[in-house]
Order: structure tokens, then C-alpha cells, then sequence
């Protein structure tokens, strides 16, 4: 039987709360990134680096890593399914810098650090996210 010519599919469903939640998370930290790439440039440039090399590469791996977490919070708030893997791969990863930043007595850095990490995780495996992650159109992935 032929589809009717004047219907048009119906428009994609907006994203649920919670995942335009994690996707900002998870945008955030990766213009956090971004920013301690342009630090650790302009440190470099500024002031005298004890070690110009090390501060250059770690600066372009915080900018690589940023810009991919941007990416990933853009693919979550789009509802692809391929952005729950690295972004609970990274936000597990900071569990344990987390802990080595309280135990190396810089709370005030690995408290939000460990709070933020597990909201992500949390997050990504709340049911409207995994929901939302499901039903998602094809085209959108």
C-alpha cells in the first residue's frame, strides 16, 4: 500500500532533561580542558617553563582531550549512542585522579572533581538517558 504523499514523518522528540544535563557536564569539563590547554600556551609563552617541552605537550594533550569532550557532549545532546562510551571511559578515569588529588591533600580540587565524575556516571546510566539513548532517530547517530 503507498504512503500518502502530504505526511511527513513526525519531528524527532526533544532531548529529556537529564541528558541535556550530562551533555553539558560533559561539554564543561571539555572547555575546562580547553582552557588549561590556552593556560599552559600562554604559561609557556609568558614565564620561564622549567621544562618548555613538557608544558607544550601537555598543553596539546588537554587540547586534544577538551575538543574531544566537546564532541562528546555535542553527540550526547544529539542523542548518539556512540557518546556514552567515552564519556564514562574519561569521568571513570577521574575517580581515581580524584582520589589522588585528596590524598595528595588537594581536596579543594578532587572533591568537585569526584563529585562531577560520578554525576556523569550516574547520569549516564539513569533510565530517561538510556531512554533517550534508545529512541533516538537513526539519523541523528
Amino acid at each position: 500500500m503507498p504512503v500518502p504523499r502530504n505526511v511527513s514523518p513526525p519531528p524527532p522528540a526533544a532531548p529529556s532533561s537529564a541528558l541535556l544535563a550530562v551533555s553539558a557536564l560533559v561539554a564543561l569539563q571539555g572547555l575546562g580542558l580547553v582552557v588549561v590547554a590556552v593556560f599552559y600556551v600562554v604559561e609557556t609563552l609568558v614565564a620561564t617553563a622549567t621544562d618548555t617541552g613538557r608544558a607544550l605537550v601537555s598543553g596539546l594533550l588537554a587540547l586534544v582531550a577538551g575538543v574531544g569532550l566537546l564532541l562528546v557532549g555535542r553527540g550526547l545532546s544529539r542523542g548518539g549512542r556512540w557518546a556514552r562510551s567515552p564519556a564514562l571511559v574519561i569521568n571513570l578515569i577521574a575517580v581515581p585522579v580524584a582520589i589522588g588529588l585528596f590524598q595528595g591533600g588537594r581536596w579543594y580540587v578532587g572533591g568537585p572533581l569526584l563529585v562531577w565524575a560520578v554525576a556523569v556516571v550516574v547520569l549516564l546510566f539513569s533510565s530517561s538517558v538510556n531512554a533517550a539513548l534508545e529512541d533516538a532517530p537513526d539519523a541523528q547517530r
